[in-house]
Order: C-alpha cells, then structure tokens, then sequence
C-alpha cells in the first residue's frame, strides 16, 4: 500500500511552444540622407538577398543591407532605403515547460492533504534566442542580443487543511 501511495497518482502536465519567427523591421542608423533633420525612422538599401547563418554575432547576414544614397548624391527613393518593411526575419521558439503534480491525502476525507509539485520551465534546456539588433550603424547589426534563458526548475508544497 505505501508503494502504491507513493508511486501512484501523480499527474503530469505539459506546454510546449513552436513558433516561426517574427519579421525584423530593418532601420537605418547612421547619418542623415533624407535632409529633414530629425524625427524619423529610415530604413538601409537592400542590395542582396538576406542569408541566415543564425550564429550569436549574425543572426542574419549585415551585408544584406547598405547606406542609403541621399538625393543629392543621386540616391533614388528621395534618401529612403530601399530595404522593405520586415525584409529579415527573426528567430522561432520550441520550448518544452513540464509540471509533475501530487496530492496525498493524510485521511479518507479530501481534506487535510499535503500536495507536491515539481515544475521546470525550458525543460531541454535548449538556447531560444530573441532581441536581433536591427540596428545598421551600433555595432551589433545582425547580432543576438539575448536568448529565452535557461532551465529553471521549482519545487513545492502546501499542506491544505
């Protein structure tokens, strides 16, 4: 009986997440090439299709994109970069979040009883990267700037009475 008790009536749970990734809106950083001064968003010339070595330091490939030509350097667009709204794409997610859960009653009532759990989030502990740099002239373009995190695991208790 306390075999049973013990190894029996636990419940498991169980979320799992698969996205494709987001489109990144590609801005332009540098100087101005439109002649308004400030208060708006420009956006690079595309010059190449977008490749995807999806590494730490070039999620995608930064020589996709180039300055835009102002237009009075012969520029076309009147200085606004040719490089579509969302021309990158960012990463997806696959995460695996479990959750194991028991209830032992101390009497035949439902009540007192002790309940245990055991949670982990990012079971596989498996690297989600997210936040692309996207910006062309910080040092970082292409680059990851942070991931999902890693495994986390809880463990709990409470004694219902």
């Amino acid at each position: 009986m306390l075999v049973r008790d013990t190894a029996g009536g636990w419940t498991i749970f169980g979320i799992t997440t698969a996205e494709s990734g987001v489109p990144l809106y590609v801005t332009y950083t540098g100087s101005d090439v439109v002649g308004i001064g400030c208060c708006f968003t420009n956006r690079p010339d595309r010059v190449s299709k977008v490749s995807y070595p999806k590494t730490v330091s070039h999620w995608f490939s930064g020589s996709a994109y180039a300055d835009p030509l102002p237009p009075w350097a012969g520029g076309a667009n009147q200085g606004f970069g040719t490089a579509g709204k969302d021309s990158a794409v960012g990463p997806g997610i696959f995460n695996w979040n479990l959750s194991l859960f028991k209830s032992i009653a101390l009497r035949e009532e439902a009540t007192p009883r002790i309940e245990l759990r055991f949670e982990s989030f990012n079971t596989f502990n498996h690297t989600i990267f997210q936040n692309i740099d996207t910006g062309s002239h910080d040092g970082n373009f292409g680059a990851v700037t942070g991931d999902y995190g890693p495994r986390t695991l809880e463990l709990g208790g409470k004694f219902v009475f």
